[in-house]
């Protein structure tokens, strides 16, 4: 058992190692610094190129850093031994991808690549110093630069302190140091009319702390760049400016934003963060398979103003004297933008809070007249429900009425017709009776008194016509809005009983229209009784109301639609519907729609039927608007 348990820890140790083997190669970057690893901008330039690589997951990198230190003077046999170095240390294992930061690794990296890095690529950080020899970089180089606005940065010292009259300028001793005042003495010689401009030299802190306390007045520091002093000491640039600005009775700005909260006002600073986020964008691409040579060199032209606000305070410089577009750091926020959130939300539960109680007080005091409204409310209902009553009997009588009316009129058309015929045969006849008959006399006696029947039997149904059915409507200026409200109230209970809801809409003020009251009720509770009626054959949307819409058309018409959800109306059947006689229900009598089409022209306006596009049918009618009622 023994055995076997060394033989399955055996073949498992065999696979991992396959498997691990498997494993694609991580790219390698070599990020080379030019100055020592306690500066805060080598540590912001990696963190930022991390962030923008953002690889696939397949893709695996190993990310190493390395301090060249070449910013302090050293002698040959220092470069000579670093060269080795690089040479043994990379020869078995090289980067895949190559990035300098600042001037001295980009120098290094430039006249050795080819002995250290053949044919790897390379990405340049560097500022426009180095610019000049780099005119035509290698096939395997691109780069990313950038520049140290010394003009733009005097040029705000002097709009921030319009009494500036002499700048002092902090350096270094070293090689590094040189290069940067001879690049700042040449963009400042524009300036040297307006200003007075002296150099501090590598001046050791302990002594420039104490010059600086007794600069005198109408002096502005600008700190250059020192990496060494005379004595050989190297300085990180933050803690530096720290010291100096607190030690110094003047304003002090710089170039770079990582200087930023050290004690400096500001400056037009160049940014180490869009350098590192540019560099790893080009890294990303160079990692992907793209080559150098195919990604165009990025030039950070332009830095913007950055200033603590802490040191404005310190110094009374006034924020409107700021260029549009300056960014303000380190704000001291107040109580109220510190805390505004609480101080809101405990406002508004105070407010609520008040507001509730002045609600309750104000509920007691209308408690007794809430019990009295209720009395009258209920004995205002009882009327309201009596009158009701009587309002629906006569509706149904006089639609009853109306209903008769119309059906007369048609049946003392269709009759008059064949009395007509009666009449125009019985003239025919006595023109046809022969002179010598001896039955004339009586033949067309008799004739005479059929067609004289037949007059009067046609003036007897013209007379029941006209008195059931009358041909004329007295219209007079109404208000349409009341009249409809009475017929819905009306129809409230049988639209109860048929379990269904009226909704009457109107989304704007309806004009007064010339019109029976009486009769355009009696149309709208035809149509009503027939969409409930129709609304309650049709199960699938038994929730649906329906709803009662009232608009002004065009041509100075009111139209009033009663929408149901019914089965709706064949298409080609919404013309018959309103003729005499014509019912689509088994137990209709086809009369309700006649008698409503009747009283509508009547009125000088028309009425017709349409699709809902919901389900089932509108029925729309319209009257005239008064004169003077729009």
């Amino acid at each position: 058992m023994l055995i076997m348990g060394f033989r399955v820890l055996a073949l498992l140790l065999v696979l991992a190692s396959a498997s691990a083997s498997a494993q694609p190669e991580p790219k390698r970057i070599l990020l080379l610094n030019s100055y020592r690893s306690a500066l805060p901008a080598n540590r912001e330039f990696a963190e930022k190129i991390r962030e923008q690589l953002d690889l696939p997951p397949m893709v695996a990198v190993e990310f190493n850093t390395d301090t060249l230190n070449l910013a302090m003077d050293h002698d040959d046999y220092y470069a000579q031994n670093l060269l080795e170095v690089y040479r043994v240390k990379y020869h078995a294992s090289p980067p895949n991808l190559v990035i300098a930061t600042f001037g001295p690794a980009v120098q290094f990296v430039l006249d050795h690549r080819d002995e250290l890095f053949p044919g790897i690529p390379i990405i340049l950080c560097f500022t426009e110093y180095l610019a000049d020899d780099l005119e035509q970089l290698p096939p395997n180089v691109t780069a990313v630069t950038t520049r140290l606005d010394y003009s733009g940065t005097v040029e705000l010292m002097s709009r921030l302190h319009p009494d500036m009259r002499r700048i002092v300028l902090i350096g270094g001793s070293s090689h590094v140091d040189a290069l940067r005042e001879q690049e700042a003495s040449k963009v400042l010689q524009q300036f040297e009319s307006r200003f007075e401009f002296t150099w501090l030299r590598g001046i050791p802190l302990s002594q420039l702390t104490e010059t600086v306390r007794a600069l005198p007045p109408h002096t502005v520091i600008l700190y250059v760049f020192q990496n060494t002093d005379l004595n050989g000491v190297s300085y990180v640039s933050p803690s530096f400016v720290q010291a100096v600005s607190e030690a110094a009775n003047v304003p002090v700005y710089g170039l770079w934003d990582t200087l930023i909260g050290s004690g400096m006002v500001g400056g037009r600073l160049m940014s180490i963060e869009r350098q590192g986020v540019e560099a790893g964008k080009i890294a990303r691409r160079i990692l992907l398979g793209e080559v150098p040579a195919a990604v165009p060199v990025v030039r950070l032209e332009r830095n913007d103003v950055v200033v603590d606000a802490r040191q404005l305070q310190r110094w009374s410089i006034d924020e409107r004297l700021l260029p549009e577009g300056s960014r303000i750091l380190n704000r001291e926020h107040s109580l109220w933008e510190q805390h505004r959130n609480v101080i809101l939300l405990a406002g508004g539960l105070i407010a609520l809070q008040a507001l509730w109680i002045a609600v309750l007080l104000r509920n007691r005091s209308k408690l007794q007249q809430a019990q009295d409204s209720l009395r009258q409310e209920y004995d205002h209902r009882i009327q309201a429900d009596e009158l009701i009553r009587r309002l629906r009997t006569r509706l149904g009588a006089e639609e009853k009425q109306s209903n008769l009316g119309a059906l007369a009129g048609r049946i003392a058309h269709e009759i008059n017709q064949p009395l007509i015929s009666i009449k125009n045969y019985a003239q025919a006849a006595m023109r046809y009776l022969p002179n010598d008959s001896a039955k004339e006399g009586k033949l067309a006696e008799l004739l005479a008194e059929m067609e004289g029947e037949a007059n009067r039997a046609g003036s007897i149904i013209q007379k029941i016509r006209t008195l059931l059915s009358s041909e004329r409507v007295d219209a007079v200026p109404v208000d349409l809005d009341p009249v409809l409200k009475e017929v819905v109230a009306v129809m409230k209970p049988e639209a109860d009983a048929h379990g269904r809801h009226i909704d009457y809409r109107v989304t704007a003020p309806v004009p007064i229209v010339l019109a029976d009251a009486l009769q355009v009720q009696l149309v709208m509770v035809n149509l009503l009784r027939n969409a409930m009626q129709a609304a309650a054959s049709h199960d699938q949307n038994i929730n649906e109301p329906v709803s009662i819409t009232v608009g002004e058309t065009a041509d100075r018409m009111v139209q009033v639609s009663v929408a149901d959800t019914g089965p709706g109306v064949p298409a080609d059947e919404t013309e018959n519907i309103f003729e005499s006689l014509y019912s689509t229900k088994e137990t209709g009598m086809g009369v309700g729609l006649a008698t409503c089409r009747t009283i509508i022209e009547a009125h000088g306006g028309r009425i017709w039927c349409t699709q809902n596009p919901a389900g089932g049918a509108i029925f729309h009618f319209t009257v005239p608007i008064a004169e003077g009622g729009a």
